[in-house]
């Protein structure tokens, strides 16, 4: 691998968050590794999900604390996202430390163009779930964002708290929950002020249907949606439609 490669990775954004449930926000170790990135050009999608599994039993077998892994890929578009839950920062910090080098990671670390890599690791603050993630053939929206703060250019948005925001965040699930086809949904914190939500939702269709419910309610000043979104800076929203590939 190359040492302008290795340098980029090595040095790629980190974010740190905590976990609670719904009903009782218990404090929880668990740790969510993500890489956002794309193909070399020409790629085959054929020869990286080769690459992807070969990693997954020869690589990650000798690290301890897996919860489970999602590879992702982007709905009309050219990203992707291999992400691994992990039981605690510790059983992370070893997997990432050595993939990067080892001749197991090599089949899907060699066809990753560096220069489009997002590589971080992060624990949840929020997880709200009334069943199972899909395996293989569910649909992942992914929202990063950072919150309104002092300052902001827009003028009818005012600075919000991590309190105040979860508050909010708690109150749309209510919502999202409702909808047919909501399974899990996740939400992180980074300690830059990033934050990531994370639904899982059983089939795109299903998604669409409950953005439609959300948007239709952004027309009510008093709504959970416009609570929700509000507190959002809108310059710095980021949204991803992904199509599960692979679950183990």
């Amino acid at each position: 691998m190359k040492k302008t490669m290795l340098n980029r990775l090595l040095t790629a954004a980190t974010l740190a968050l905590t976990l609670s449930s719904q009903a009782a926000h218990a404090e929880d170790t668990t740790i969510l590794e993500i890489a956002w990135f794309k193909l070399l050009p020409g790629t085959q999608e054929t020869r990286f999900l080769d690459g992807a599994q070969h990693v997954q039993d020869n690589f990650l077998p000798r690290f301890d604390g897996r919860i489970y892994r999602e590879l992702l890929s982007q709905e009309g578009g050219d990203y992707w996202i291999d992400s691994i839950h992990w039981r605690s920062v510790g059983d992370f910090e070893k997997a990432a430390a050595e993939i990067l080098t080892d001749p197991d990671g090599a089949p899907i670390m060699e066809l990753i163009d560096p220069s489009t890599m997002a590589w971080f690791h992060a624990e949840r603050v929020r997880h709200w779930e009334v069943g199972d993630v899909p395996q293989g053939d569910g649909y992942t929206e992914i929202q990063a964002f950072r919150l309104v703060a002092p300052g902001s250019e827009i003028e009818f948005l005012m600075p919000t708290t991590d309190v105040e925001f979860l508050a909010s965040a708690d109150a749309i699930q209510e919502q999202l929950a409702a909808q047919s086809g909501f399974v899990d949904r996740e939400l992180f914190r980074t300690t830059d002020g990033w934050w990531l939500d994370l639904v899982h939702w059983q089939s795109q269709d299903a998604a669409e249907a409950a953005m439609a419910v959300v948007m239709a309610d952004l027309t009510d000043m008093e709504s959970a949606a416009m609570g929700f979104v509000s507190k959002i800076d809108p310059k710095s929203l980021k949204t991803f439609g992904m199509n599960q590939e692979r679950v183990w």
